[in-house]
């Protein structure tokens, strides 16, 4: 078996168990051990699995992702009030991270005529600024994520260890007062805890639709977030929120 068909048996039987053991693969595959943690070290790399201890589990759990092209046409008007409102918090002269999603790319075109930074890994936010011309734009590299459309992984989380903004815009697939906010796939969410560590005030875009909703992987907890803003909440929500010190804006 070559290498290509066997990463492609690896993906196989990971997407049908979750998990794999690097024992396991190199007896089903007919391979050294050696073997196998190359190809799986190589495919963590890649975005393609999360390796762990003695072998490695999905990224996402099957079915949860849904692709941005989708997305952004749900509760777009919610979104676009959400956008107008962070964008109303950003000055001349600052530098600001976007995030991948369906709610943050809204945030670009309220910004497009102000002279600033925008850092982002999200190819649709570089859609809408590439013609910006007060926009200095900063684009990570990293492995594409097709249903985000925005990019990933090491090299991502290398870029934004590297930079300082003065905001960051972040997108979530839920969130939740108790157990804070979560997306549905953990190299994703990796990328976007780098992203919060590099930024002086992070405010979550979230519509109301993801209001007391968990996914698979856990971002960060309140005590990373300074603003959230949503077009509509529980009142029993927002003051729990509240007394966790994050400033809860609404259109």
């Amino acid at each position: 078996m070559n290498p290509a068909a066997r990463k492609k048996e690896i993906i196989s039987l990971l997407e049908q168990a979750g998990s794999v053991q690097v024992a396991d693969l190199a007896r089903t595959l007919k391979v050294s051990k050696v073997t196998i943690r190359s190809d799986l070290d190589e495919m963590g790399q890649r975005g393609l699995l999360v390796r762990t201890h003695g072998g490695a589990i999905t990224a996402e759990r099957q079915g949860s992702s849904r692709f941005v092209s989708v997305t952004i046409n749900e509760y777009a008007d919610e979104k676009k009030a959400i956008a107008k409102i962070a964008a109303s918090l950003v000055k001349g002269g600052q530098s600001i991270i976007i995030d991948n999603g369906s709610t943050t790319v809204h945030v670009a075109p309220f910004v497009s005529e102000l002279p600033i930074t925008v850092m982002t890994s999200s190819l649709l936010v570089v859609q809408q600024l590439m013609h910006a011309e007060k926009v200095d734009l900063l684009m990570a590299g990293g492995i594409l994520r097709r249903p985000s459309m925005g990019l990933m992984g090491n090299y991502t989380k290398e870029f934004y260890r590297q930079i300082h903004a003065d905001w960051c815009f972040l997108g979530a697939s839920g969130y939740s007062a108790t157990h804070g906010v979560f997306c549905t796939n953990l190299i994703e969410a990796d990328s976007k805890q780098t992203m919060i560590k590099s930024a002086s005030k992070v405010c979550l875009l979230s519509d109301s639709s993801k209001m007391e909703r968990l996914s698979l992987a856990k971002v960060c907890d309140w005590d990373a977030i300074d603003y959230l803003i949503t077009d509509a909440i529980e009142a029993e929500t927002r003051s729990a929120l509240e007394e966790q010190g994050v400033k809860v804006l609404t259109p």
